[in-house]
C-alpha cells in the first residue's frame, strides 16, 4: 500500500486546516511555562501545537480521532517569526518530509516547498498569489510523484517571475 497520499493529507491537513475558524474547539492553555493550543477538528481529530519558551519554533502533534499519534510538524521560525523550516515526522517520529517556505520583498508567503527525507526530491510545492490589494487567493498546490527527476528551481527565481506577472497585469490597466 502507497502510504505517501495518506501522509500528504495529513501533512495538508495540518498546515491548511490551523485557522481557528476551521476547527471546532480551539483551546490555550499554559503547560509548564510553554504554551499550548489544542485545535478539534471536525472529523475528531485534533492538533496540539505547542510552543516552548526559549525556542523559535513551535511542534504540532495531529492525532487520530481515536487518540494515535498521525504526525509530528516541527516548524523553525525566523528572526521576525516568519516561518522559514518545517520537519515532518511519521507516527513513529521518523522524518518523512521537509518543508521550505519562500517570501517576497513584501513579506508574503508565496511559496512552500515540500522534500521527501532523506531522498530530498521535491514531492510537492504550494504557490500563492496575492491580488493587487494585496489579498491572497486560493493556493496552487502542485504535487509530483516521488520517482520524478528532482526538480529544484531557486525562490529567486521564482520571486522573479512572479514580480514580473504582477507587473505585468499593472501595466496592462
Amino acid at each position: 500500500m502507497n502510504t505517501l497520499p495518506f501522509r500528504l493529507l495529513v501533512v495538508l491537513a495540518c498546515l491548511l486546516l490551523t485557522p481557528i475558524s476551521m476547527a471546532q474547539s480551539p483551546d490555550l492553555v499554559n503547560e509548564d511555562r510553554d504554551m499550548v493550543r489544542v485545535m478539534r477538528h471536525p472529523d475528531g481529530s485534533r492538533s496540539v501545537y505547542k510552543r516552548q519558551t526559549g525556542w523559535r519554533g513551535m511542534r504540532c502533534a495531529t492525532y487520530t480521532a481515536s487518540g494515535r499519534l498521525a504526525a509530528i510538524n516541527d516548524y523553525t521560525e525566523g528572526r521576525y517569526g516568519q516561518l522559514v523550516a518545517c520537519v515532518i515526522y511519521d507516527s513513529n517520529r521518523q522524518p518523512i518530509y521537509k518543508v521550505s517556505y519562500g517570501y517576497d520583498s513584501q513579506a508574503r508567503l508565496i511559496e512552500e516547498r515540500m522534500f521527501a527525507h532523506p531522498s530530498n526530491r521535491l514531492v510537492q510545492r504550494v504557490i500563492y498569489r496575492y491580488d493587487a490589494n494585496g489579498n491572497r487567493a486560493k493556493p496552487l498546490i502542485i504535487s509530483l510523484n516521488n520517482t520524478g527527476a528532482n526538480i529544484a528551481p531557486t525562490m529567486t527565481d521564482d520571486v522573479t517571475q512572479a514580480h514580473r506577472q504582477l507587473r505585468g497585469r499593472r501595466n496592462r490597466r
